[in-house]
């Protein structure tokens, strides 16, 4: 390792599509990778979106290529064999999978390396990006969670929790260790800031007049999103003639999927409704909405709100997660699962008058700035790393 190079960290994370977790990790290695970081990044299962990018960035990409549940032990052994060969000052682990196989085998491997009296031997860290254990969903990963919660208390040297929320419903469920960190996720404001040329674009791109207010909701295609919830809160909105039109973006929200296609084509929404499917355009979409949804039933801390926020778009969001938190008084918090108080609240923010709807987004960027840039987050990850090290 060159003698310029002050810390190696190995990050374990169970893909590389276009989640939260994964924007996070490729913040952080975009803004840090260099003089005094280096990263090298495995991934559990296969070449994804964000592998491309992370090696542009400058970090090392690995793919295990393991079975998407339970790898072979011939994975494992490879795995130690990259942590080994690496020699890193962290192994930090993403997501329930990574936590639990990642962690296993930084345990092996560091054994391994004290064997061989290598000084200094390293950190395993665990990140949680998830604010409610899923003790709902799949009998896997019930079971994977419940072993995560049961090895929590001897694998990692520290737990780094997205949100309290993700602390709290975490500590309860029984993960416990002696250092626990909350490090809420850092924002890259040089690549989402405002566009005063954006909206128009994105207009004429639509087919709409440029005074159109665009309503924008970017998010993949799943439950805990509630999806349900922004048709519902939409259709009362177009009832009470706003005038606006709806943006979604993200995996799996475009015109092939026939259940949101229904909701799309409906009486109320019908001509309205813009599916864009997934993009890889976001920072240059999101400064054209006029206002950013959020109408998710749970979160942790919202990667999509603060993007939003750092473009100086102003957020109506439900108050799952650390979202209010991160919103403060620069946008508009509702309950979850309230289709009326979410149409509500996405009403008054079209009725605003145009110049204090652009100076709550002027607000909400300088929120960002000042609270949840990439610098300040990755201090924190440092700071977090110096003391698991001393432990």
């Amino acid at each position: 390792m060159p003698a310029s190079i002050r810390m190696k960290i190995i990050h374990i994370i169970s893909g590389l599509g276009l989640g939260g977790a994964e924007t996070t990790l490729l913040n952080l290695v975009k803004n840090t990778q260099g003089s005094s970081v280096s990263h090298a990044v495995i991934s559990l299962s296969s070449l994804d979106t964000l592998a491309n990018d992370l090696r542009i960035a400058g970090a090392e990409v690995r793919i295990l290529g393991m079975n998407a549940r339970i790898p072979s032990p011939a994975r494992i052994v490879q795995l130690i064999k990259w942590i080994i060969e690496l020699r890193p000052d962290v192994v930090q682990t993403w997501m329930y999978h990574a936590d639990l196989f990642g962690g296993i085998a930084a345990r092996i491997a560091r054994i391994a390396l004290r064997s061989r009296s290598v000084p200094r031997p390293f950190v395993i860290a665990w990140g949680i990006h998830r604010t409610e254990v899923p003790i709902k969903h799949s009998a896997f990963l019930r079971i994977l969670v419940r072993l995560c919660a049961l090895s929590s208390h001897f694998i990692p040297d520290i737990i780094i929790f997205c949100a309290e929320a993700a602390y709290k419903s975490h500590c309860t469920f029984g993960y416990k260790n002696k250092l626990m960190k909350i490090i809420r996720n850092g924002f890259d404001t040089k690549q989402f800031s405002p566009n005063p040329k954006s909206h128009n674009e994105l207009t004429a791109a639509l087919g709409l007049p440029n005074e159109t207010v665009l309503i924008g909701i970017v998010g993949r295609f799943n439950p805990a999103k509630d999806f349900d919830n922004f048709f519902r809160a939409s259709t009362i909105l177009a009832s009470r003639s706003m005038g606006c039109h709806f943006v979604m973006v993200g995996n799996r929200v475009d015109r092939n999927n026939e259940a949101l296609v229904a909701y799309a084509d409906g009486p109320e929404l019908k001509g309205k409704v813009h599916l864009l499917g997934a993009r890889r355009d976001i920072p240059n979409l999101m400064p054209g909405f006029d206002i950013l949804c959020l109408s998710s039933r749970t979160e942790g801390f919202p990667t999509v709100v603060g993007e939003a926020m750092a473009c100086g778009v102003p957020c109506v969001v439900t108050d799952v997660g650390d979202t209010a938190t991160l919103v403060g008084n620069t946008g508009i918090v509702v309950p979850p699962v309230n289709s009326n108080a979410l149409a509500d609240g996405l009403e008054r923010m079209v009725l605003m008058p145009n110049n204090e709807r652009k100076q709550l987004g002027i607000q909400a960027r300088s929120r960002i700035l000042d609270e949840y840039s990439i610098e300040a987050c990755w201090k924190r990850y440092q700071q977090a790393y110096e003391s698991a090290g001393k432990q």
